[in-house]
């Protein structure tokens, strides 16, 4: 009773502040590239100018816990899972798989006054070096993002891997990746694809408006049992996502705001018939920033179904209708220190689930998530507590059962992006 009062407490508040909503990740300010002065230019002649940068954030946390999380500990976390430590229920470890590399270029002077861009950026969640003793101390890399991007006047076409508009804004985090994607009312990723951004109004104009568009590769649950090893979502209608995004931050009150729809349909093999099944996947999703003095207000709500390859219905696949939302409030109390709350949940379908999924399945999620930031610059430095709760159906021996489960964290983390 409680959890449904907050949850709708909670949507109304986020509701009220949708009049004014969230800039997607378009990448164009981090990191920034040196534009060529006019010696530059004029030196060059006819023949194009690159610049490159290499940037990155290194992030490393210490951390406490007293139960086991889905996906992972440390900055990983998403939900409590279904089994629970019953004796010895006291973990500490450390985690800096947050941490990532940055290299962009830039080329300018081209022809017909076009700009190019490249960006690669990788992380260390790639798994770890080997098996026992030492291997969690050896960190593979991973490909987050990689693409080209033309850039004239007001438009934008980038290809290659990027975040696809429904990703919107991340709640503030210096421990956690992507906090509440995937599991409290976070939803969108990262995709091989087409992507336009086209602004507009002028760059003059004091409100801004921008539209984004992206057709990208398709995704489901692999190859599984379709003949001819292909995935489910790239024999279907590829994935689509079109949003609207709008700011202004001209005056003391700042404020963001978006409104992104997704479409795809997938085609789901049955072995036993032989034949194909369309799943149709659809979302849409409001999202906002607000910003005055020294508080800020953010958040997003959604709903869809079968979304589970964009980090919906709790990392779920089949055809599940759900919603989820999140909200964080910030509070600087000087230009050094801040506090952060955020609360966010996700709703798959009871009925839904218990359908699509065999064995053990999330039915809801939520987390609780108090910070407190020291700011030095391109240093912080955080205190950070993690609760997550959730309402599972466990299935043992043929007979299904609710189950509830929780699990804490405490993280000491630190930060420092160049």
């Amino acid at each position: 009773m409680i959890q449904n009062k907050v949850r709708y407490l909670f949507i109304v508040m986020l509701l009220a502040l949708i009049s004014t909503e969230a800039i997607a990740q378009i990448d164009t300010n981090f990191p920034i590239v040196q534009r060529p002065d006019s010696a530059e230019f004029a030196k060059a002649g006819n023949k194009p100018i690159i610049k490159t940068s290499l940037n990155g954030v290194i992030t490393a946390s210490g951390f406490y816990q007293n139960g086991s999380f889905g996906m992972g500990d440390g900055s990983i976390t998403m939900w409590a899972n279904a089994a629970q430590p019953a004796d010895k229920k006291n973990q500490f470890g450390g985690d800096l798989r947050k941490t990532w590399i940055i290299l962009k270029a830039t080329a300018y002077n081209l022809p017909d006054n076009w700009t190019a861009s490249g960006r690669v950026e990788i992380d260390f969640l790639g798994g770890y070096a080997g098996q026992g003793g030492f291997a969690d101390e050896n960190l593979l890399p991973r490909l987050r993002v990689g693409y080209v991007e033309l850039h004239k006047n007001q438009t934008r076409i980038r290809l290659g891997q990027a975040w696809t508009p429904m990703v919107a804004t991340f709640p503030a985090s210096v421990t956690h990746f992507a906090m509440g994607y995937g599991s409290a009312g976070g939803i969108g990723f990262r995709n091989p694809g087409l992507f336009v951004y086209q602004n507009l109004n002028s760059n003059q104009s004091s409100t801004k408006i921008r539209l984004d568009a992206a057709i990208f590769r398709g995704s489901w649950l692999g190859a599984a049992s379709e003949p001819y090893g292909r995935d489910a979502g790239e024999i279907g209608v590829p994935q689509t996502e079109v949003g609207v995004f709008i700011e202004n931050r001209s005056k003391a009150f700042k404020w963001e705001v978006s409104l992104v729809g997704h479409y795809d349909r997938k085609q789901i093999y049955n072995p036993l018939t032989k034949d194909y099944t369309g799943l149709t996947g659809k979302a849409i999703q409001l999202g906002t920033i607000l910003a005055y003095d020294n508080i800020t207000l953010q958040g997003s709500a959604n709903t869809g179904r079968a979304i589970g390859q964009i980090w919906g219905n709790l990392l779920q696949f089949g055809d599940i209708r759900g919603n989820g939302a999140w909200a964080q409030a910030g509070y600087a109390f000087n230009k050094r220190l801040s506090a952060w709350f955020m609360y966010g949940y996700d709703n798959p379908n009871d009925g839904d689930v218990k359908k699509a999924v065999t064995g053990d399945s999330r039915l809801h999620n939520q987390i609780f998530v108090p910070m407190l930031k020291y700011n030095l610059g391109p240093v912080n430095i955080s205190l950070e507590y993690f609760r997550a709760q959730t309402k599972w159906n466990t299935v043992n021996n043929e007979a299904a059962q609710i189950k509830r489960t929780s699990a804490d964290q405490i993280a000491l983390g630190t930060s420092f992006m160049f």
